[in-house]
């Protein structure tokens, strides 16, 4: 591999904050917790599939759910993540993973075979959102992406499914069914409470299972949260942006995951149960 394309994917890794070795010790312990309470959660005895949700569009939960998945990745486990976020696709643009058919195809039936990418990352494969249709929603509801599961599932221990969010269109609730749990995402300062809670209760009309919630971008100093020991303060620093969501605005240019609890989030008010913390300090020190 030549230098020009080692420094174009160093600073890929750099601009989305993608999990690495070259991420801080306190990231890379903040997403072992998110991954050991994961790993603890009742799931299918075959794959664990889990949807990562938001209740906004800048939540932050499709770099949440790639580096989860990367996590998972890294302990040897074979790890899948679906973009069915087919109205506005970001995990290929993240892993800079040329666009190509996807999910939509297979469901759309436009392709007999899934279009399963491995990634650079050893263990973590993508299955891309593919071609952009007018009826995603019907897509997901279809007997066909379940059989899609049940064929990913032969394959991998863990799925991830990265979903719109919940309060702008109902792709993600359509998935209660099928899949073991939701992680959902919470923005502090940006969600606001009734939005969250709407987004819960529309999880909770359709029986979904909301396994934990992470708490993205927490001000340390006004949260009153404390450092862990010698080892510094949890932090992702500013991930960049993804571009047009599609839904008439643009993602945050910070994301910082700072608690996983199983429990209702409050953004306004510091948790004081076993979460796992982060501020952005030491990123705008590197």
């Amino acid at each position: 591999m030549n230098r020009s394309v080692k420094k174009n994917k160093a600073a890929n890794l750099k601009e989305f904050k993608i999990l690495s070795r070259r991420t801080s010790f306190s990231v890379r312990e903040a997403y072992s917790t998110v991954r050991t309470n994961l790993l603890f959660t009742e799931h299918s005895e075959k794959c664990g599939v889990f949807a990562v949700c938001g209740a906004s569009e800048n939540a932050g939960k499709s770099l949440t759910c790639i580096n989860i998945a990367i996590s998972f990745a890294n302990i040897g486990k074979n790890v899948l993540i679906i973009d069915s976020d087919m109205r506005h696709p970001s995990i290929n643009k993240a892993l800079r993973i040329k666009k190509n058919t996807g999910l939509s195809d297979v469901l759309a039936r436009l392709t007999k075979d899934i279009p399963i990418i491995s990634t650079e990352i050893k263990n973590l494969c993508i299955l891309p959102a593919g071609s952009i249709p007018p009826n995603p929603a019907e897509l997901l509801y279809s007997p066909r992406f379940e059989k899609v599961l049940e064929a990913c599932s032969e394959r991998f221990d863990y799925i991830f499914i990265d979903t719109p969010p919940l309060n702008l269109v109902s792709d993600a609730a359509l998935l209660a069914e099928k899949v073991d749990g939701y992680i959902f995402v919470v923005r502090a300062g940006s969600d606001n409470k009734r939005g969250i809670g709407d987004a819960v209760e529309t999880l909770t009309k359709v029986n979904g299972k909301i396994v934990g919630f992470i708490l993205n971008d927490v001000n340390e100093k006004t949260a009153g949260y404390k450092g862990y020991g010698n080892y510094g303060k949890y932090g992702y620093g500013k991930y960049g942006k993804y571009g047009k969501y599609g839904y008439g605005s643009k993602y945050s240019s910070k994301y910082d995951t700072a608690a996983f609890s199983e429990r209702k989030p409050k953004p306004a008010e510091p948790s004081t149960s076993n979460d796992t913390e982060t501020d952005n300090k030491e990123e705008n020190n590197e």
